[in-house]
């Protein structure tokens, strides 16, 4: 909201999209992250003796569902197909203690599909250039990934219970709330004393180049 679109993303009146610069990197990033959440989601009970088989089975079952989903939602682009696990283990953090491991397969595969559809909204029908699609990613997978847990961690759908679909969708819109409110002041201030935009030149060169020095592609 506050960077605005990058240079070029509009041209004669359309949007256009570019290409990733780099997808063996985007896979390595995607598929390290899979890999850590299953330490950092399990661990999360913080010993040995909490740890939970639910827990990692239903993060699996999940990261399958996002991915199957995204797959076939977004029509083999790798982008979605690497984003897509992602996705559904966003989604299964709130519940992964609670549902069964069909219910955490759903729950995946929905937010797999919605990644692909919200992304693809975002860049090709709004003025929010969302390079990473955090906001559909994190933002709305994990919202739907708190009432999810509401819903699939009901006894009725095979969960363990316990938990209150109304509770879940307050939590999840205070959450929101917070995160959005939080996100305005925060960054509202650092754009209005410091500015958040790259300058023209930096832009062009790129984010990797103009601040860590060094390029995501081989340019020999």
């Amino acid at each position: 909201v506050f960077l605005g679109m990058r240079k070029g993303r509009i041209r004669a009146g359309k949007h256009t999209n570019f290409v990733p610069s780099n997808i063996p990197f985007l896979a390595l990033g995607a598929w390290i992250l899979c890999v850590g959440w299953f330490g950092f989601n399990v661990m999360s009970a913080q010993t040995l003796e909490g740890i939970s088989g639910l827990v990692a089975m239903n993060s699996l079952m999940a990261m399958t569902g996002g991915i199957v989903a995204s797959l076939i939602a977004g029509k083999n682009d790798p982008g979605f197909i690497h984003n897509g696990p992602l996705a559904g283990l966003v989604a299964i953090c709130a519940g992964s203690d609670l549902m069964h491991p069909i219910g955490a397969l759903i729950t995946g595969a929905i937010a797999g599909v919605l990644f692909v559809y919200l992304f693809t909204f975002l860049q090709n029908k709004t003025k929010i250039d969302d390079v990473l699609g955090v906001w559909p990613l994190h933002g709305v997978c994990g919202a739907w990934g708190g009432v999810a847990a509401g819903i699939f961690g009901q006894s009725g759908f095979g969960g363990l219970g316990g938990v209150s679909l109304t509770v879940q969708i307050l939590g999840t819109m205070l959450g929101v709330s917070v995160a959005v409110i939080g996100a305005l002041i925060v960054y509202g201030v650092i754009n209005a004393l410091f500015g958040l935009r790259l300058s023209e030149e930096d832009e062009f060169n790129g984010a990797d180049l103009a601040i860590h020095r060094i390029s995501s592609t081989n340019d020999d």
